[in-house]
């Protein structure tokens, strides 16, 4: 099973979480960034991390980057 994200930021250019989605296009996950972390690509970085291995370790998923 493959999971496609697809990065959603708000109109100020900040990331809102990341939408996974099924290779049909079907709703899997939204992983929803913690409003209390910076806004740094360092951050963003070990976010995407989490939220890969996240859907890969507990839904079975592999992401296609």
């Amino acid at each position: 099973m493959i999971a496609i994200p697809t990065d959603q930021y708000d109109k100020d250019g900040n990331m809102l979480g990341i939408e996974f989605n099924d290779e049909q296009g079907k709703f899997i996950v939204f992983a929803e960034w913690d409003e209390r972390e910076e806004q740094t690509s360092e951050k963003r970085i070990e976010f995407r991390k989490w939220a890969y291995d996240f859907i890969k370790d507990n839904l079975g998923y592999e992401v296609k980057k």
